[in-house]
């Protein structure tokens, strides 16, 4: 993919094919909700007639800001909820799982949030790229799975969980052929640089390679 490409790409008007009646009553969560597209993606959410519109965020000061912004451009106040959640910590998702489960039904989990980082960092004994954006990912998928589940039968409906990846993927075709047994062990060294650290995660064969490499930690 071209940069100009890309480019384009980025300022495409696509329809939106979601309606206030398919939206009225229902719950939903959206991480990396205070700016880029799950701003967007919670905006729409609370304007089309959302019960309950979940910002799940690291900072709760942007948060709020960003859902100070949302009823001032939806004019729609009581929908939008900011709950603190960093990818980065496995007890911040424990806990947020948790509480998810004492909400009455959710509809559908949009996962937005990741990191783009220039420096080499750790989290949770990985590379703070690979826990943010596919370990931490992952885990709360398995963790709000369960209510997710309950919601389909108690209410008879479809849940979604919607992982969000990226065109820039294709800037990194043949990185993981470099690596030589398990996938996380190789990337998690500051020797194999940081430039597509982002891109990396992005494909979803790569993500599934990735699951088998994984060492799920105790829930």
């Amino acid at each position: 993919m071209s940069a100009t490409q890309f480019e384009i790409d980025q300022k495409t008007p696509l329809p939106i094919v979601t309606t206030a009646e398919s939206c009225k009553g229902r719950t939903y969560i959206v991480t990396g909700a205070n700016t880029g597209l799950g701003y967007e993606c919670a905006k729409h959410f609370v304007r089309l007639s959302s019960h309950k519109v979940i910002l799940a965020v690291r900072s709760i000061s942007k948060g709020e800001a960003a859902k100070e912004r949302i009823e001032a451009e939806t004019g729609v106040k009581g929908v939008a909820e900011v709950w603190e959640l960093d990818l980065a910590s496995y007890d911040s998702i424990k806990a947020f799982a948790k509480k998810v489960q004492e909400l009455d039904r959710i509809d559908a989990i949009v996962e937005n949030a990741a990191v783009a980082l220039l420096h080499w960092s750790k989290s949770e004994e990985l590379e703070t790229t690979l826990t943010v954006n596919v370990t931490g990912t992952l885990l709360l998928t398995v963790l709000v799975l369960p209510k997710l589940q309950e919601s389909a039968k108690k209410f008879g409906i479809l849940p979604h969980i919607s992982i969000i990846g990226s065109g820039v993927a294709f800037q990194a075709k043949g990185e993981l052929e470099k690596i030589n047994g398990n996938i996380l062990d190789g990337l998690n060294t500051e020797s194999f640089g940081m430039e597509n650290r982002y891109a990396i995660p992005q494909f979803r064969i790569r993500r599934r390679r990735m699951l088998k490499a994984m060492k799920v930690p105790d829930l």
